[in-house]
């Protein structure tokens, strides 16, 4: 199949279904835009990626088995948000048309710099030492048709699953794309492929963020997101900084867990648990601590941090013990994965 084709196809796996799905997470919202429908579809893949993996990494099932049943969800998901899209859902052509005109000239540059640092990712491709293992576990994991069955580093099978790794399969949610995009060898889908679209996805969390803290002003957050971005392009001062994550291996589950995941997290708690009225689902509050287990252990840990001090900090504004018991209730998939971690440790 020819390299074309299985780039549309990357298009179809990786913007279009997780945009459709996130409809069927907003439909009872009054409106709701498209960045907002790829963000949510994003934590339902992830957390459904996680639910699948898991059993199936402990019954040594099959690759391809993984791979049928998570595109048949994911396709699945798409159609019934599809099914379920109103037309007074989405702005109007003419108030999309308003809404450029009147964005900031800040905005503008904003974009153009996140799209000259969207090229440099990918045409200037940082090859990390950690690829041995993410990349490698999933290409040994393509050409074996398995599981955490093979270590990359040796060719043989583990004699222990990685305990480090095999409760935040995040490689093998690479493998799986790689799979559903004919083939697509996962050094290329990690390295030319994901870093476009997980870039768009940590700017879209950015900007959604911004138009939080500054109340929808379109100047304030142009200019919020042109500071992020120019801050991103100087971050490589250390390695070891969300920036600099981003910029360099964006395609490894622990730097999308920074850039994006705990700030998405960030924002579905300041519009969920701090909001009197929440603006979204509570289960999109448990979907994304699913979604963090899933890019890294570290989110097994940080994800419910996070959750359980806004959590405190919404008892203490509202007073309200059931708000309090639901932020907690969202945190539980990382606190059992948490202890799961401890006793195979």
């Amino acid at each position: 199949m020819s390299l074309a084709l299985k780039g549309l196809l990357a298009i179809f796996w990786l913007i279009v279904v997780p945009t459709a799905a996130g409809i069927l997470f907003l439909r009872k919202k009054e409106a709701f835009t498209l960045g907002e429908c790829f963000l949510t579809g994003y934590l339902f893949l992830f957390a459904a990626a996680e639910i699948m993996a898991l059993p199936m990494i402990l019954l040594h099932v099959p690759l391809h088995l993984l791979v049928w049943c998570y595109g048949a969800v994911a396709a699945g998901t798409a159609l019934c948000g599809i099914f379920c899209l109103r037309k007074q859902t989405f702005p109007s052509v003419f108030s999309v048309r308003e809404r450029f005109r009147s964005a900031s000239p800040f905005f503008w540059c904003a974009l153009i710099l996140i799209a000259v640092q969207i090229c440099i990712v990918v045409y200037f491709a940082h090859f990390d030492a950690d690829d041995a293992f993410y990349v490698g576990t999933a290409t040994t994991s393509v050409e074996t048709d398995s599981i955490f069955v093979v270590n990359p580093y040796t060719g043989l099978n583990y004699r222990n699953l990685p305990s480090r790794y095999v409760l935040s399969p995040f490689p093998i949610f690479l493998a799986v794309i790689s799979q559903l995009c004919a083939g697509l060898h996962p050094a290329i889908m990690a390295h030319t492929v994901f870093p476009p679209v997980f870039q768009l996805m940590s700017y879209l969390v950015i900007y959604r963020i911004g138009c939080k803290w500054f109340r929808n002003n379109s100047h304030k957050s142009g200019i919020f997101l042109y500071v992020v971005a120019a801050l991103n392009s100087f971050a490589t001062y250390s390695t070891y900084n969300s920036g600099s994550f981003q910029m360099i291996r964006i395609w490894q589950g622990k730097a999308l867990l920074a850039a994006a995941l705990l700030p998405l997290l960030l924002y579905l708690s300041l519009s969920i648990v701090m909001e009197e009225k929440p603006e979204y689902p509570w289960g999109l509050l448990f979907l994304g601590n699913i979604s963090c287990c899933l890019l890294s252990s570290m989110g097994i840990i940080l994800a419910p941090i996070l959750q359980g001090v806004f959590a405190l900090l919404a008892l203490i504004r509202f007073r309200s013990p059931g708000r309090f018991l639901k932020a907690l209730l969202c945190c539980l998939p990382s606190v059992l994965l948490g202890i799961i971690y401890i006793f195979i440790a």
